[in-house]
């Protein structure tokens, strides 16, 4: 399957065997990354459904039984296993990996669309988990990567997050991108359905309500 080779291939990276704990995002096709940073002994971060009032699940594959790695990897196990964590217990992050709709050489990429992963990623940094030597890395099919025309850097928004890393089932890009890593939450770009949505939102705003007012 193409996209648990492309897994494997982020599992080969020195990144991911050096690092203790992974970010990886919660769509259906990273349950195979998800579930082989457990079964390498990493601990996974993912985040839950809209509307929660934490950041991320923490599975710790020291507290869930190997049989059981593969249930957890899954939306409805992480919902299930995963220990949810207020902003203060996240620990730090070594390794961060973005969903990617499309990405190009250079490090610039297309998500989702909604900005959730931006808007994570901004949490980290504001918290200090991550900083802009930690790598970004997004698991992708070969077709979704693109000439760097495609993705102009002057089409980029300040909020936008770069990869370091592409991985696809048949190789392993280094983009060594030269675009700058947002270092905060832009404030004036999160409107009140992400408020609600994501919930860490206003425990960050109460934890620094100076540099966020």
């Amino acid at each position: 399957m193409a996209v648990k080779s492309a897994a494997y291939k982020l599992c080969s990276t020195k990144e991911f065997r050096s690092a203790t704990t992974v970010k990886i995002h919660p769509s259906l096709n990273a349950e195979s990354l998800r579930h082989l940073a457990l079964k390498f002994g990493k601990k996974v971060l993912t985040p839950p459904l809209p509307g929660q009032d934490f950041l991320y699940y923490l599975l710790d594959p020291l507290d869930i039984e190997p049989k059981s790695h593969k249930f957890a990897a899954s939306k409805k196990g992480f919902n299930k296993l995963g220990v949810p964590c207020r902003l203060s217990e996240i620990p730090p992050v070594d390794l961060v990996v973005v969903a990617s709709v499309a990405c190009s050489l250079q490090g610039a990429r297309v998500g989702k669309g909604k900005g959730y992963g931006e808007v994570e990623y901004g949490i980290l940094r504001e918290m200090g988990l991550v900083d802009e030597n930690t790598p970004i890395a997004t698991v992708v099919h070969d077709v979704q990567v693109v000439e760097n025309r495609c993705l102009p850097l002057e089409s980029l928004s300040c909020h936008d997050v770069p990869v370091d890393i592409i991985c696809t089932p048949t190789n392993v890009i280094r983009t060594s991108t030269n675009i700058t890593k947002p270092g905060k939450i832009f404030w004036e770009l999160i409107s009140d359905v992400m408020m609600d949505d994501i919930g860490a939102l206003k425990e960050l705003k109460s934890l620094k309500p100076i540099r966020v007012a």
